[in-house]
């Protein structure tokens, strides 16, 4: 691997399972969640968010909701990790309000943000304009390339997508620091939904234990799948 910062921290970047008690400094965590901000996104809507857990009673039934697994009982910062999906118009707005403040909005940017943003991500009452978008892009595939005008399961995968993105952008923020996480997917979303007190178009993506690792925090060596399983050509 070559002698690059970037790679060592790839390359030490672990899920850690055990955390020393140690706390993590506010500046650090607050250069990674900027960090995290930076992460790429589909259209730059950003549907993230991330929930810091402070609150004493809030951080025991978050153990509990994360089953009550060693790295969120014993790291020193838990967050969750929210992924929304009906953000769009807001932060399309938001993206509309910087560019014009930066000079004349672009036509370019006029119609994508105001006119193909909507078609893309509105699915209409109940949902129902979805499947009709969904067959539509179908037909028009079979005659030229075609994006999906998305129905809202697409809509879903989409912001968990650039969720994860944040989310693998944090970890390694956070590990360039010299710090560890652990990424959590077991837990119980209804319990966490409702603790965290998130609407309708809102979930959970995952749970991150944040902190130091303990002597005992790496489980077992890395395993990698063969690289013919996992990376091919065309």
């Amino acid at each position: 691997m070559p002698d690059s910062p970037f790679y060592a921290t790839v390359e030490s970047r672990r899920t850690v399972r055990d955390f020393l008690p140690d706390p993590v400094p506010q500046e650090v965590l607050d250069r990674c969640l900027d960090a995290a901000r930076l992460a790429p996104s589909s259209s730059n809507l950003q549907p993230w968010e991330f929930v810091v857990i402070r609150n004493t009673d809030a951080r025991q039934k978050a153990n509990a909701a994360c089953l009550n697994q060693i790295p969120a009982k014993t790291a020193p910062v838990l967050m969750a990790l929210v992924t929304h999906r009906d953000t769009w118009r807001r932060n399309r707005d938001e993206i509309i309000r910087v560019f014009e403040t930066r000079g004349p909005l672009r036509k370019s940017h006029e119609s994508y943000y105001r006119k193909i943003i909507p078609m893309v991500y509105m699915t209409g009452p109940f949902g129902l304009l979805g499947p009709l978008k969904q067959l539509f892009s179908r037909i028009a595939s079979m005659f030229k390339p075609t994006p999906n005008l998305m129905a809202r399961s697409d809509i879903r995968v989409m912001a968990h997508k650039s969720t994860a993105l944040a989310a693998a952008t944090f970890m390694l923020a956070m590990r360039a620091e010299g710090y560890d996480t652990c990424p959590m997917e077991g837990f119980d979303p209804w319990r966490a939904k409702a603790l965290l007190g998130l609407p309708r178009g809102a979930e959970v993506n995952m749970f991150l234990a944040v902190g130091k690792r303990s002597d005992k925090g790496v489980w077992w060596d890395r395993v990698l799948m063969p690289r013919a399983w996992t990376v091919r050509e065309l």
